[in-house]
């Protein structure tokens, strides 16, 4: 069950438009799934890494065309082959006040009092959780399966063994662990029973949370676009600025775990006022955080021990097995250049920061409201 491929198809994108009061966007994307079996409910969040079909509450982006009072109003899906569906996505503005799931902000201020002044509106703020999927490459491990001849029932309790590849190398856990980060704490590199990483890895599927915050500003936000994925280099709290939309209830996020996605930004006028609506946007990834940690294997090692000296390398030696060959699949190494100590280390993995780290603080990014005044000249 896996999405393969998103596409928008052209000729489904249109718009209708009441001469001085809305307009209704339409983009029908076509997706591709791997079963037949796969229904509505996959399709309909379908995310295929480069094209997504958007989230409740996002806003018109398509191609070069944008619209941040536009948000997603209905997606319907509509299979067509097997394998192929169309789903069709409608963008409009906020309901009026006063609608079944509660009342709209829009033309309000801070103090929920109405205002014609779109840059005294009060900050916008969603929060919306994301599919992600992303190589596995440790977890805690419960045991073996044991399926003999004639018997293919892999859900039978019976043939299910809690016991580790030898003793002890890894010890069999119950369940896995969490810690107050939402982190597995008891995991282990995943990996054969001979301790070689599976090539390919198995890939997991897991949530992210997506925060979006729009506000109306008379100044370009031109500064933020050198912040644009940035990281978190320190806890941070993000914050509306008042208690009214406080985030995560005084909760802080980790380091390394929120990433400054970045803004849109549009010329806009309201009530006579001409004005930049701006929205930004941050994503958070609990589990994992946004450094790499990558497990340390492969084909040559630093040491003298062998003969055999790698191509185009001389400082590093080819592993070989005991007949002098070339080892077909990778070994895993100590982080020095050296092949691992099964005996009293499970792994070795190398942490890479591949996203410029700030003090979101510092940089003026965790308070909204602050950001708001610092583009708002009446503040």
């Amino acid at each position: 069950m896996a999405v393969v491929s998103v596409n928008i198809l052209h000729n489904g994108w249109g718009a209708a438009e009441d001469v001085g009061k809305k307009t209704i966007f339409t983009v029908v994307y076509l997706v591709e799934v791997d079963d037949k079996n796969d229904g509505a409910l996959v399709v309909m969040d379908a995310d295929d890494g480069t094209i997504r079909i958007p989230r409740r509450f996002e806003t018109y982006a398509v191609g070069n065309d944008s619209d941040p009072f536009a948000f997603v109003k209905s997606k319907s899906p509509t299979p067509i082959d097997d394998k192929f569906w169309h789903v069709t996505v409608t963008f409009g503005p906020n309901e009026p006040a006063g609608a079944a799931d509660g009342e709209q902000l829009s033309g309000l201020d801070e103090q929920l009092n109405p205002t014609d002044d779109p840059t005294r509106e009060v900050i916008d703020v969603s929060v919306t959780v994301v599919s992600a999927t992303r190589a596995a490459d440790r977890g805690a491990y419960i045991g073996q399966i044991d399926l003999p001849v004639g018997n293919q029932n892999v859900n039978d309790p019976g043939h299910f063994k809690a016991v580790g590849f030898r003793p002890g190398k890894p010890k069999n856990v119950l369940q896995a662990h969490g810690n107050d980060l939402g982190q597995i704490i008891n995991g282990v590199p995943i990996t054969n029973s001979v301790f070689t990483p599976f090539d390919p890895p198995p890939e997991i599927a897991y949530n992210q949370i997506r925060i979006t915050a729009g506000m109306n500003c008379d100044l370009y936000p031109g500064r933020l676009g050198k912040l644009v994925n940035s990281v978190n280099d320190r806890q941070v709290t993000l914050d509306a600025g008042f208690p009214f939309f406080r985030f995560g209830f005084g909760e802080i996020f980790p380091p390394y775990t929120v990433r400054f996605m970045g803004f849109n930004t549009q010329k806009r006028f309201k009530n006579g006022f001409p004005f930049w609506r701006l929205e930004i946007e941050f994503l958070v990834d609990r589990l994992f955080g946004w450094r790499l940690d990558i497990l340390d294997r492969g084909y040559c090692v630093n040491s003298n021990n062998n003969k055999t000296v790698s191509e185009g390398a001389p400082t590093k030696n080819n592993i070989v097995d005991g007949s002098g060959n070339q080892i077909a699949e990778p070994v895993l190494l100590d982080g020095n250049g050296e092949m691992l100590d099964l005996e009293t280390h499970a792994a070795t993995y190398l942490r890479y920061a591949v996203y410029p780290e700030i003090d979101f603080r510092a940089a003026g990014i965790s308070n909204f409201d602050g950001l708001k005044m610092e583009f708002t000249d009446n503040g």
